[in-house]
């Protein structure tokens, strides 16, 4: 049986303890984002310009060794606010709410490309600006203890007519 001190202590761990699960549930789980989708706002990403970028994704193992983005989706969005905290509940370690709708919502705004064998990829056509390119690279082999299956991400300026350049690897990890 608990008396003075002890209750106290009881009902300061358990306070804290409410706490502590109130903010796991803040940094996990599914959240809402107070950001909007607007076409006008991204209207200037979603038009076509003259500017390019040229990048390769890949994962350097522990023994040295890469593992390309071989065959992956990588996927640009413009960097504007709402894709800035689109990005930070996913990093977060978040889903966001209503998500499937939210994409339907954006997905004008989405560019996506392929990578090549080699883990290089190119997106063209488009309008000076900031960018985010994002991909994921999956590796598992049986030959060596190393696993991966992670989202890898970076920030890109293009100009019109030039020629962005982008990696996405280990230091991009999120």
């Amino acid at each position: 049986m608990l008396r003075g001190n002890g209750i106290r202590q009881a009902e300061r761990f358990g306070g804290a303890l409410i706490a502590l699960v109130a903010l796991s549930a803040c940094l996990s789980g599914e959240r809402e984002m107070e950001a909007r989708f607007s076409a006008s706002d991204h209207a200037a990403w979603m038009a076509k310009g003259s500017a390019e970028i040229a990048g390769e994704a890949f994962i350097r193992r522990p023994n040295g060794w890469l593992a390309r983005c071989s065959g992956g989706v990588v996927q640009l969005v413009p960097a504007s606010p709402y894709f800035r905290e689109w990005l930070a509940i996913r990093r977060d370690g978040a889903s966001i709410a209503n998500a499937s709708a939210r994409t339907e919502e954006h997905r004008a705004a989405l560019r996506q490309t392929q990578c090549d064998q080699n883990g290089r990829f190119r997106f063209s056509d488009l309008p000076a600006g900031k960018w985010i390119v994002i991909t994921r690279i999956p590796y598992d082999s049986p030959r060596d203890a190393f696993r991966e299956d992670a989202f890898y991400v970076t920030e890109v300026e293009t100009r019109a007519g030039e020629v962005a350049k982008a990696v996405l690897s280990n230091p991009n990890r999120i």
